[in-house]
């Protein structure tokens, strides 16, 4: 099962010119629904989804669901000037950072009351729909990372921090041209995993209702010193070499399911294994994948909200989730079947802590949050020093005093 954060740019067709893109009433009782969603990652995810579709219509005669799929380089720039234009979709994919944003410019629809029944969701995916206290939109699929073992080298995975220290340690120490773990970077890949660590030690990043950025605090202080002690057991010279892990350079590393058939498929004779994030307090994780939300100029919302529950019910969320790329956010859906290593990533889903409900997030963690996980690792200030300061250019962006 192919579950790729950055989605394949292959050739297809948009199903409806971009210019007629608003929902629209057909003659009599006919309906016509307007969908935005990513390219197709495969000929055979655009066949399931295809198939949902058609299903849809089954199930409500008169309605004609129009699938509008756009590159996912180009989507956000598209949706962006469509809703600019007002001639938004009736409904369509949207990364889970833009929900909050979009949510509190008025751009999207509250979730009616009655819709679903939240507990049949995963809450970490169903969260990353929240703003400001309320449910503006469904997860469609979600993803997350966890730690990759070497078990030639790692036997069996640490379940603690203390536990993969000294177990990046005792491999470091035993050859010294081996690294202990593959430590993240503070580029934009590594902030996003960053708050699945924080959480690991019972902390968050922001208290976005109380308006308080809390990523200054010890619990986040004391996940950052964790990467910077795991250096002593691996050295960069090391895990800067091409695919440090999957060459054996490196005993453990933190990735996600992307990369299981990519691994199996370039290094086979790899043996490894796949385990949730090791963690201080209690098990955490971050989370990935994409939401469906319904658009405020839609002539079409009560239609949009039942399409999208379809999306996301027990029954098609399994094969709709693979096609998106990710695993399911319905505790009932069945997921499409894979191998071994996907039991350790849906175990880590259930801890998994949504981004914080903050538009301006994205900024916040490529550009503050990145370069102060940076600033620690490479020496050039402590994880408190860069932390707090990090801290204080959110709440200037934010306009917080807390």
């Amino acid at each position: 099962m192919s579950r790729a954060v950055v989605r394949g740019a292959a050739v297809a067709v948009l199903v409806a010119g971009l210019a007629a893109c608003g929902g629209g009433q057909g003659s009599g009782n006919e309906k016509t629904l307007t969908f935005w969603m990513y390219q197709d990652r495969t000929p055979q995810a655009g066949q399931v989804i295809e198939k949902v579709r058609k299903d849809f219509e089954k199930a409500n005669p008169g309605v004609t669901v129009k699938l509008v799929k756009i590159p996912k380089d180009d989507y956000n720039t598209k949706l962006g000037g469509a809703v600019a234009g007002k001639s938004a979709p009736d409904a369509g994919i949207l990364d889970q950072p833009l929900v909050s944003k979009y949510a509190l410019d008025g751009t999207i629809k509250e979730v009616p009351a009655g819709l679903i029944d939240e507990s049949a969701f995963y809450k970490g995916a169903l969260d990353t729909n929240r703003a400001g206290g309320k449910l503006y939109g469904l997860p469609a699929d979600q993803t997350c990372v966890a730690l990759f073992y070497n078990k030639k080298l790692v036997p069996a995975p640490p379940k603690t921090w203390d536990e993969m220290k000294a177990t990046a340690a005792r491999v470091h120490q035993a050859d010294a041209g081996v690294a202990g773990m593959n430590v993240p970077k503070g580029d934009g890949y590594g902030a996003w995993m960053f708050p699945g660590i924080v959480h690991g030690a019972g902390g968050q990043m922001v208290d976005d209702a109380g308006k308080k950025v809390l990523f200054d605090q010890p619990p986040a202080v004391e996940a950052l010193q964790l990467w910077v002690d795991l250096l002593k057991s691996s050295p960069r010279k090391i895990t800067d070499s091409d695919k440090p892990f999957e060459n054996g350079l490196a005993a453990m590393t933190i990735s996600g399911p992307w990369d299981v058939p990519t691994i199996h498929e370039q290094f086979p004779d790899l043996d490894f294994g796949v385990a949730p994030l090791p963690y201080k307090s209690e098990p955490a994780g971050n989370i990935g994948g994409e939401d469906s939300v319904v658009f405020s100029t839609s002539k079409n919302a009560d239609l949009a909200w039942k399409w999208l529950a379809f999306l996301t019910d027990a029954q098609n969320n399994g094969v709709i989730a693979d096609a998106f790329g990710g695993f399911p956010v319905n505790l009932k859906a069945q997921v499409v079947a894979a191998g071994p290593e996907q039991a350790a990533f849906l175990e880590q889903l259930k801890v998994a802590h949504a981004r914080p409900a903050v538009p301006q997030w994205i900024q916040v963690n490529d550009e503050i949050i990145a370069p102060a996980l940076e600033s620690a690792l490479t020496g050039k200030a402590t994880a408190q020093q860069a932390l707090t300061d990090a801290a204080g250019k959110t709440r200037s962006l934010l306009g917080w005093t807390g």
